[in-house]
């Protein structure tokens, strides 16, 4: 009985003795925080002093009137007011239009040329350097754009494929030489259906 009275007593000296140091604890992590909010409080109310002496002293300028008020965000979806825009700030003018509309015109007049230029599409330069019957490798034909056209800065491959559709349009023919694949002009570089010239 008395080992019993003295294992009861032990439980209940550590159960106090847990709850005065949770106890401590909570009262300490309360005072912190107290001293906290009481710091923030003073630092909110000098802020709000020091925001009413710079307004007096912006309105106390010359030409100022009235503070400028804080602009709004925009919702989503809603257009930002005319007069959020600041003074002075540029607005764009439109673009000129003689410049986009000058490109699709020399794209045309360079479709009109019986001799095409450097600006013309790949596949009139590459037909142009093709004799009429005479068969080509894709390397000759190439080599033949890299020396007349250095600009174009084109690749065997691309050369290849450009040939490829030529071929499907039925202006270049294609024949397997000795393993090796052979392109030959059957059409005129002139009766093409888009390098034809346009009578007037």
């Amino acid at each position: 009985m008395n080992n019993a009275d003295t294992a009861s007593q032990s439980v209940q000296t550590m159960y106090a003795e847990r709850f005065a140091t949770d106890l401590t604890d909570n009262r300490a992590e309360q005072r912190e925080l107290t001293a906290q909010i009481e710091r923030l409080r003073t630092r909110l109310e000098q802020l709000r002093a020091d925001e009413t002496w710079l307004t007096g002293m912006q309105a106390a300028l010359p030409g100022e009137t009235a503070p400028p008020r804080q602009r709004r965000a925009p919702r989503t979806g809603e257009q930002p007011a005319e007069d959020d825009t600041p003074a002075g700030t540029p607005v764009p003018g439109p673009r000129p239009a003689g410049r986009a509309k000058a490109r699709p015109s020399r794209a045309r007049a360079g479709g009109k040329k019986a001799a095409p230029s450097a600006g013309a599409p790949l596949h009139q330069l590459i037909r142009a350097l093709m004799p009429l019957g005479e068969p080509r490798l894709v390397r000759e034909v190439h080599a033949d754009l890299t020396k007349t056209h250095p600009e174009r800065g084109t690749s065997v491959q691309v050369v290849r494929n450009t040939l490829e559709t030529l071929v499907k349009r039925g202006v270049v023919g294609k024949g397997i030489q000795k393993g090796t694949a052979m392109y030959t002009a059957t059409a005129p570089a002139a009766s093409q259906g888009d390098e034809a010239p346009v009578a007037g």
